[in-house]
């Protein structure tokens, strides 16, 4: 794709960077509801329940959205969708709740979340190699700024390195992968269909797992409240993936996995304002290096765009129902 090209197709990323910005909110919520909901429970029986929940939500908008479209996917289309489910929406959330965990017990659960949080990096290279995007100008200082917050934001003061990191860079990596195919197949499938697959088909595979592991009869053992603690996190993860996929059907995975970075500092406001983590001038810096970051990165993308964006939340919002 030509420089001017990629000009004339950022202009219509208004409504996709607004709901990308929604979704960079409902993930820093998300981040913090979840690291205290998984605490206690079998981790792998309450990410198969609360997948399945997001993906029993997502089955009216994926049938009322796609009308007007292809009225059948193709053998193709299916295994595209199975593959997104299988890399996407279930084995990294594996790798990912057992590694920070493994992480965590052994003093490295920050350089393990340091490790999550180069997800832009890895999803740019993947963008540039197997998506043919260009970099906006600036993208480089917007990628340092918010690659050196996030590094003062998680205060590395435990090892670099432990079994559990390996884990997460793994999910990470196949997150990242999992955006990549995701990318290319919202060329010509609805987001809602791509959403339903990832989530769908994910939780497929973690029911199969849950019961070939034989850890079926952990789920008769939730509470009350880790019900409500799974429904809570169901919401947010519904949230999470019907923006994410319709914002990354117009914006570049680059610009949109990197503006995701900026979820972290809501997750850090949370835990200050809430009194589960400290205010360290630190942190404070590494979350304004952040914003920072997103901001020079909306600017070298087009301000025009950011003004959309704005406008178009604006709109609906005053609309009434």
């Amino acid at each position: 794709m030509s420089s001017q090209a990629s000009r004339d197709a950022r202009r219509n990323w208004g409504p996709g960077l607004a709901l990308v910005l929604v979704t960079v909110l409902i993930s820093g919520v998300s981040n913090f509801v979840n690291f205290k909901a998984v605490q206690g429970t079998n981790v792998d029986a309450w990410i198969t329940m609360r997948n399945a929940v997001v993906a029993l939500l997502l089955v009216p908008p994926a049938l009322l959205l796609s009308r007007g479209g292809r009225s059948r996917l193709t053998a193709a289309d299916w295994t595209r969708l199975a593959t997104i489910g299988l890399v996407g929406g279930a084995v990294p959330f594996l790798l990912y709740f057992h590694g920070f965990q493994m992480a965590a017990a052994q003093g490295g659960a920050a350089a393990a979340s340091l490790g999550y949080r180069s997800l832009f990096l890895v999803a740019t290279v993947l963008a540039l190699l197997v998506l043919r995007e260009r970099l906006p100008r600036g993208f480089t200082l917007a990628a340092a700024l918010l690659l050196g917050g996030s590094v003062l934001l998680v205060s590395l003061t435990g090892p670099v390195w432990t079994d559990g990191t390996a884990f997460v860079l793994l999910a990470t990596a196949m997150w990242a992968g999992e955006y990549t195919l995701s990318k290319r197949a919202l060329r010509t499938l609805p987001s809602p269909t791509v959403a339903l697959g990832r989530v769908g088909f994910g939780a497929v595979f973690l029911l199969a797992y849950l019961g070939l592991s034989g850890q079926v009869a952990s789920v008769a053992g939730f509470g009350g409240a880790d019900w409500m603690a799974l429904f809570l996190s169901a919401l947010l993860l519904f949230g999470f993936v019907a923006t994410w996929y319709a914002g990354l059907k117009t914006v570049d995975l680059s610009v949109a996995t990197s503006l995701l970075v900026l979820a972290f500092p809501v997750t850090w406001l949370l835990g200050v304002l809430s009194a589960r983590s400290p205010l360290v001038a630190e942190q404070a810096a590494g979350a304004a290096a952040i914003a920072l970051g997103a901001v020079v990165l909306l600017a070298a993308a087009g301000f025009p765009d950011l003004r959309a964006a704005v406008t178009w939340l604006r709109v609906r919002a005053a609309r009434p129902g």
